[in-house]
């Protein structure tokens, strides 16, 4: 009988930080500071295609139109059909379960090497027992799994349960090599904050409003209002609100140089005055309301380090 593996994980602190960094992929140009991983694509002849998508919109007064300002309270999005060409097929649904006997849920991740994927650190299940599994489809739409699934080994990066913060991802570590057959996307970021506000960016999700999460939904046109650096090596890179539970763990991405590059994790949503001192108390519910995702040099470390072994460890 086949065993769900048991889940491993590594919680970085402060020195395993400085042992990872330690060794950098990085470049400058003209003073900005900047590394990356590459996306492998297994078919080179066919060039990348679009999304094959249809407009899809709500109007239900929860959704995240209500805190755009939106006075419809319509939200759109694209739902994408064509999700086993690539790079769609890259992207898929995180099934988790924390312990014996839980419903469990899903986020969304990314394949980022052969057999990596990379999600948001509070999709992992910290801080539960020897039950909790977390099992990957990519490629995923109504109920199907068209390049089949592999189950998680064991991931890595900062432990965070509920907070939306610059550092929210994990890379982890598939027991199948699925990105063999479908490839994967990589990964960038910049020291200059002002280079990630210069264009437009996907981000693509599993929203449980969405088709309760059985469809790949997409946004094209998302503009970064602001960048914040989180610690030493992470970034949140804010936008306006667009994400719902089960887009969690998407990728904020955008072709770099021919190649589909993550440059953040959708972390969730927050809002400014929340980071002040003294808090919210006063301002408007919906006062400068936005999602962050998460991004930096950290990301990119994660990815580049876990394709070469699992230092330290």
């Amino acid at each position: 009988m086949f065993e769900t593996p048991r889940l491993r994980s590594v919680a970085l602190e402060e020195r395993r930080l400085r042992t990872l960094i330690a060794s950098l992929n990085e470049t400058t140009i003209s003073g900005v500071y900047s590394g990356g991983t590459d996306a492998y694509s297994p078919i080179k002849t066919r060039p990348m295609r679009p999304p094959i998508s249809r407009p899809w919109k709500s109007a239900s007064l929860q959704s995240p139109a209500r805190l755009r300002g939106n006075s419809t309270k319509a939200y759109y999005r694209e739902e994408v059909f064509n999700v086993e060409d690539y790079p769609w097929s890259t992207i898929g649904r995180l099934f988790f379960s924390r312990f014996e006997g839980d419903r469990g849920g899903w986020c969304t991740a990314t394949l980022v090497g052969s057999n990596l994927i990379i999600t948001a650190s509070h999709c992992y299940p910290w801080g539960y027992g020897r039950d909790n599994w977390m099992r990957f489809v990519p490629g995923f739409g109504n109920g199907t799994e068209p390049f089949g699934s592999s189950y998680v080994s064991r991931c890595r990066g900062i432990r965070n349960a509920v907070n939306v913060t610059g550092t929210d991802y994990v890379v982890c570590e598939l027991c199948q090599p699925l990105g063999q057959k479908i490839g994967w996307m990589g990964t960038q970021w910049w020291s200059r904050d002002g280079i990630y506000k210069q264009r437009q960016w996907k981000s693509s999700g599993y929203p449980v409003d969405s088709y309760r999460g059985n469809a790949l939904m997409l946004l094209s046109d998302l503009w970064v209002d602001r960048v914040r650096t989180d610690g030493r090596w992470g970034k949140e890179i804010e936008t306006r609100v667009f994400a719902s539970p089960g887009w969690s763990g998407g990728p904020l991405w955008e072709y770099i140089d021919g190649q589909p590059k993550i440059i953040g994790i959708c972390s969730g949503g927050e809002r400014a005055c929340s980071q002040r001192p003294e808090g919210c108390a006063g301002l408007d519910a919906i006062d400068d309301y936005h999602d962050v995702s998460a991004g930096g040099q950290l990301m990119t470390e994660l990815v580049r380090q876990a394709s070469v072994g699992w230092v330290g460890e």
